[in-house]
């Protein structure tokens, strides 16, 4: 993605990982494979490829506004023990080196914001130090819902009061509670406000505090939706739920919510995983929605 500008604004994006993820039936296990094919001419082959494998990209964005740097997401991270899933598991990415290619380093982010608290949005929340998970970001004050922080918790105590595994494939223990026991964790509620024209909005489904960011500068408006959709293919019907939404007919209301009110826009949505060229704008079509990357 190149450099977007939203007003004063820029946004980098920082990737991690970016390819054929896995089957598209396994994602979005709902969807209609004779209505994806009528929208073939552009889902395919860059969002759905010829093994109907989804392809996903695993990326951060940095949000600079005039008065502070905030990261959104933090992707899967390294040296995580994720025997779960082989490509997340003690992987050795190289995003720090890519967000000091795009001019940032560690010490710069003022803001961590987790859109919600999945294993491969918090990932780069910490990194292992001396045997220990500690803050990857110095100075950053970590920005979690209160809701969805509140209901990991509880997942989390759970888990360790019955012995079960542990949520999120331990994400909750190496990747958010070192960032609280060193003080950086900032609970916050709906409608939050990182700077003048930057707000996090609740959009609950996807997980019980999912939430996404609004940034709004001199007229332009972007949205940065997380997980609120995996993949444009969603754009076709948002009733098509991944198989990993905590409430699926919750977070089927905030895709038609938030695509009716970016539709035929000059809004920029900037998701959690659309693979390049990233930035896009939502578009009608006839019974659902489509995707246009072609932004200057």
């Amino acid at each position: 993605m190149k450099t977007q500008r939203i007003g004063a604004f820029t946004v980098e994006r920082i990737t991690e990982s970016e390819g054929p993820f896995a089957p598209l039936a396994f994602i979005l296990p709902g969807v209609d494979m004779d209505r994806l094919e009528a929208h073939a001419d552009w889902l395919r082959p860059g969002f759905v490829d010829v093994q109907d494998r989804l392809v996903m990209s695993f990326h951060s964005y940095v949000l600079k506004t005039p008065r502070c740097n905030i990261l959104i997401d933090t992707c899967v991270g390294n040296h995580k023990e994720r025997p779960l899933r082989a490509n997340w598991h003690r992987q050795e990415f190289g995003y720090l080196a890519a967000m000091a290619a795009a001019g940032v380093q560690p010490q710069d982010i003022d803001y961590v914001c987790c859109t919600h608290l999945h294993a491969d949005h918090v990932g780069w929340n910490t990194s292992l130090r001396d045997g220990a998970w500690v803050p990857t970001f110095p100075k950053a004050r970590y920005v979690f819902s209160r809701t969805e922080y509140a209901h990991w918790q509880g997942e989390h105590q759970r888990a360790l009061a019955s012995g079960v595994p542990l949520p999120n494939q331990g994400s909750f223990s190496d990747s958010v509670l070192p960032v609280v026991e060193a003080g950086q964790a900032c609970m916050v509620d709906d409608g939050f406000e990182f700077d003048h024209g930057v707000h996090l909005q609740e959009a609950s489904g996807h997980t019980p505090g999912n939430c996404i960011v609004h940034a709004r500068s001199q007229g332009d408006h972007a949205v940065f939706s997380g997980d609120i959709f995996h993949s444009p293919v969603q754009l076709i019907n948002p009733d098509w739920s991944s198989r990993f939404c905590h409430d699926p007919l919750q977070a089927a209301a905030a895709r038609h919510t938030l695509a009716q009110q970016m539709a035929d826009t000059p809004s920029v949505l900037l998701a959690g995983h659309f693979p390049s060229p990233v930035a896009g704008r939502v578009v009608s079509r006839s019974q659902g929605f489509g995707w246009k990357t072609e932004l200057q």
